[in-house]
């Protein structure tokens, strides 16, 4: 009795020893080597990335061809491209070892580019006619920057969902009852980053899942990175030609966003979003990725003109009080910006600013922002007033009280106002796209529009303007 039971033993140990022996064939043939043989082939997070781009992704770019809109369907290849080039890249995790930040930014670059071209090609399309696609897509675009966040990315694709369904919203409550290719076009996109979310979540919970046996990857195909050395391979078929970069950008095709997910890929935490934030990251010029894709324009120059005037527009970033008066300026992407110990008799003045978010907390006397793009200023009480000029794409939100506000030569203006601050003067001038978001009955946030067209009239000799109604 007691033979056959050792032999049983024996037999079970075998057979646990075989199975081990092949597993370790396995992973010996996916590391060790200088380079992946098959990157992330055998991977299952590789797979359901995949299914990712099959499920929501393919039959977003199906509707967007339906909308019958060109911008709109080239955005939408540009979409479908960037996530092909992430599904390269997590084939190269999946067989790779983690490598150090100059080869990850290396590998990083082609979806980089992508997502830069997103953004740009919505902000040249302002007076397009399906604007809040645009604007939705180019939002949410900025979830593909997951890869760099740790130790927590899930909720850091919860906030670029957010900025995303800040349009879609709109498009719904407009297309509901009047286009069902527009609902399934939200449905995809919205989906996309929802189960985004659920996939890094699962299967990225602290960060990039890098093979700790596999190979090198900077030996991995040169597919994936080719664009931090040569040109970028040509984008979907359409007549817009290349963005033209800032002076500081690299030499590829488009926005060259490596410095954002460098400073992600330090590690810094990216998805605290507004909250509170050390002195020393104060005074840096941050980069991180956002909600937003990075905000840059381009610039009025071509590739045939002389490039004298570039060094003047890379200026250092600036965070100081200097008396009564906090001076932000030339911030770039960074959306950490945080103003404390602020005293009544301050003043804040945002210059030169993109892609940033500026939070203040207390009471100040007035705030400016001048010549900033696609930034955001969240305070809690201004006593005199907070004005915006010369600005693209502005967002301000008032959580406490303010007397009034002054827009003036600004395009996009979206200003979020608190039940204590509904008591607040509005003046614009030489301004367009301005909207006021206030909270409605159930606390659902209502939607108006500034006027930005007025009919005027001569009744017993004198001017009576009034706002001409938008049908």
């Amino acid at each position: 009795m007691t033979d056959e039971v050792i032999g049983t033993l024996i037999a079970r140990l075998e057979k646990v020893t075989a199975r081990l022996e092949q597993l370790e064939k396995q992973v010996g043939q996916s590391g060790g080597g200088a380079a992946p043989a098959a990157p992330g082939g055998s991977s299952a997070f590789v797979a359901e990335y995949e299914d990712l781009i099959n499920q929501h992704i393919k039959p977003f770019v199906d509707c967007s061809n339906k909308i019958g809109d060109k911008v709109v369907a080239e955005q939408a290849n540009l979409v479908l491209e960037a996530v092909q080039k992430q599904l390269e890249f997590l084939k190269i995790v999946a067989a790779s070892k983690k490598p150090n930040d100059q080869v990850f930014q290396k590998l990083l670059q082609p979806t980089s580019d992508l997502m830069g071209k997103i953004t740009t090609l919505a902000d040249k399309n302002r007076g397009n006619k399906f604007k809040d696609n645009l604007f939705a897509v180019s939002e949410g675009i900025g979830a593909l920057g997951w890869v760099c966040v740790s130790p927590a990315p899930a909720p850091y694709i919860a906030e670029m969902k957010g900025g995303s369904e800040l349009y879609s919203n709109r498009l719904l409550k407009e297309y509901k009852e009047k286009d069902q290719n527009q609902v399934q076009w939200i449905g995809a996109y919205n989906g996309f980053l929802k189960e985004l979310q659920a996939y890094v979540k699962k299967n990225h919970t602290t960060g990039l899942s890098w093979n700790p046996k596999g190979g090198d990857a900077s030996a991995a195909p040169s597919s994936q990175a080719p664009s931090s050395q040569a040109p970028p391979p040509p984008g979907p078929p359409g007549p817009p030609p290349p963005p033209v970069l800032e002076a500081s950008s690299s030499s590829s095709g488009a926005p060259d966003m490596s410095a954002v997910f460098s400073a992600l890929n330090k590690g810094t935490d990216v998805t605290s979003g507004l909250k509170k934030v050390t002195s020393d990251m104060k005074t840096k010029n941050r980069t991180d990725k956002s909600s937003v894709v990075p905000a840059e324009v381009p610039k009025k120059t071509t590739t045939t003109t002389t490039t004298s005037k570039a060094p003047a527009t890379t200026k250092p970033p600036k965070f100081a009080l200097e008396g009564n008066r906090w001076i932000i300026e030339h911030q770039i992407n960074n959306r950490e910006i945080l103003i404390e110990k602020v005293e009544a008799k301050h003043t804040v003045y945002i210059f030169g600013c993109k892609g940033s978010v500026v939070q203040i907390k207390g009471k100040v006397n007035a705030i400016s922002v001048d010549n900033c793009e696609k930034t955001g200023v969240i305070f809690e009480q201004a006593i005199s007033s907070f004005e915006v000029v010369n600005s693209n794409s502005i967002e301000v939100q008032v959580n406490g009280k303010v007397p009034s506000i002054a827009i003036d030569k600004t395009s996009g203006c979206q200003i979020y106002l608190s039940e204590q601050g509904l008591d607040v003067e509005i003046v614009s001038s030489k301004s367009s796209e301005m909207n006021v978001m206030i909270p409605g009955p159930n606390k659902e946030m209502i939607e108006l529009s500034i006027p930005e067209q007025f009919k005027t009239s001569i009744k017993n000799n004198k001017l009576i303007t009034e706002s001409t109604a938008h049908v």
